[in-house]
């Protein structure tokens, strides 16, 4: 019988992603896993992950409105994301809308929850008022730092 060595999967992916300019495969899979966790059950259900290159995630959403919500975020959203994965991972965020159903990723052999310590979660459902006056802050203080 001969002594074959067995690759990981990991080690696997290195150079196929170096080709494709993927930084780190495994933590761009734990990021799409873990995007519920990450972003709250509220955001995951309106916005998901679609690609990773060169530090920069895009996200599609499910309208316009959330489309705009999540450029106003897009600073805490690559501060989740790096703090999940353990690295500087996001540099920058870009957003994209697209009317298909947004794919939910609850639950499944691969579904791994992050410990409390490292991920926020949002609040439950807002009222319209209320969401749209903490998009507005964030608005502002984004405006503010831009001028800065």
């Amino acid at each position: 019988m001969k002594n074959y060595d067995v690759a990981r999967f990991r080690d696997l992916l290195g150079p196929i992603g170096t080709r494709l300019r993927l930084q780190d495969p495994a933590a761009m899979g734990a990021v799409w896993r873990r995007w519920p966790d990450i972003v709250g059950d509220d955001i995951a259900r309106n916005a998901e992950p679609t690609s990773l290159k060169e530090g920069v995630l895009r996200i599609r959403t499910a309208s316009p409105t959330w489309a705009t919500e999540m450029s106003y975020l897009a600073p805490d959203i690559a501060d989740r994301v790096n703090r999940a994965v353990g690295k500087q991972l996001v540099t920058e965020v870009k957003v994209w809308t697209s009317p298909a159903p947004i794919r939910t990723r609850r639950g499944g052999p691969d579904h791994v929850t992050a410990p409390p310590s490292q991920v926020e979660k949002r609040a439950p459902a807002e009222d319209p008022l209320t969401a749209f006056q903490r998009a507005f802050r964030a608005w502002s203080e984004r405006r503010s730092k831009g001028r800065s």
